[in-house]
């Protein structure tokens, strides 16, 4: 069986949804806050620095040195007055090496202050001649006039 509502019943369960419609959108809508980071932010005091330097030898400057940095592709020539600045930035424990032709290379480790690098080359003997082929014997040919 149906029961019919009467129009103070119906006008009475109207209000209740209407209410009921009003609250949940009271309550659904809650003010948004942007993400914020919860721990403080850190300065970063980065300890990279620009290298300069100077290579030489007992006699004076040597031009042309070449300077890598270890485990890298990255590097530099000396220029006539044999001064190099570094093309990136080092940090502490980085190591250079520095070669030359007729020179031993060294090894030069980066530590906390080092900022200029002044290098003295030593000399080092170099074989620029290979083995002899003795099996032939040689002659001198000279032109007969």
């Amino acid at each position: 069986m149906k029961t019919q509502l009467t129009l103070s019943q119906k006008q009475t369960l109207k209000v209740i949804n209407l209410i009921g419609i009003m609250m949940f959108a009271l309550l659904s809508f809650n003010p948004t806050y942007a993400q914020t980071n919860s721990t403080p932010t850190k300065e970063v005091i980065s300890n990279e620095r620009t290298i300069k330097g100077l290579v030489s030898t007992e006699d004076g400057a040597l031009p042309g040195v070449n300077i890598v940095l270890q485990g890298t592709r990255t590097g530099v020539n000396t220029d006539s007055n044999g001064e190099f600045t570094f093309p990136v930035k080092l940090k502490t424990g980085d190591v250079l090496i520095f070669s030359y032709l007729g020179f031993e290379n060294q090894q030069v480790t980066i530590k906390d202050d080092t900022t200029f690098i002044k290098l003295v080359l030593t000399e080092d003997l170099v074989e620029m001649i290979g083995a002899l082929d003795s099996a032939k014997p040689y002659k001198s040919k000279r032109k007969k006039n």
